[in-house]
């Protein structure tokens, strides 16, 4: 893994030796580098704040592994565009998901501690733990769908 050297990376693409295991290394570090400043530079004022960042964290890991054995691991193809395309798509999908459950964690946040100030609280928390669940589940289920000949009752040919 370069942390430097572009020249050697770009080396290594030319000559064919960039495998699906490094770009998998790659995405991950870039994650987490991605994810912790959201958890570092929020307010932390909560537990729920605090519990939120090593969750992130947790599902970025292992969520993307359980993505990237499910696209065939090293033997796998196609790893980061798979991975980027279906992430998109699975965002737009899960999108009214994610918008009902900020409104009911909302809701059960105003009714239940009726607080005028906005803190992260155990219901925002629950929500963000099922919506990283549903969302690493439902990628890890795709990748697999294209590791296989078929899927979905289309049968996909193998020049493609």
């Amino acid at each position: 893994m370069y942390f430097w050297n572009i020249d050697a990376l770009k080396r290594d693409f030319l000559q064919g030796r960039f495998s699906q295991t490094q770009a998998f290394y790659y995405l991950v570090l870039m994650l987490v580098l991605f994810t912790l400043p959201v958890g570092i530079w929020g307010d932390n004022t909560t537990v729920w704040d605090k519990a939120s960042l090593w969750v992130d964290l947790a599902f970025v890991i292992l969520g993307t592994t359980v993505a990237y054995k499910s696209n065939g691991g090293r033997d796998g193809r196609e790893f980061l565009e798979r991975y980027v395309s279906l992430s998109w798509v699975l965002f737009i999908r899960l999108l009214p998901l994610v918008i009902l459950l900020v409104l009911v964690a909302s809701i059960f946040r105003d009714i239940f501690i009726s607080d005028a100030g906005y803190g992260f609280t155990g219901y925002d928390f629950a929500a963000l733990v099922l919506i990283s669940f549903i969302y690493y589940w439902r990628l890890s289920h795709h990748m697999s769908d294209l590791n296989q000949s078929s899927f979905s009752g289309v049968q996909v040919s193998a020049e493609n």
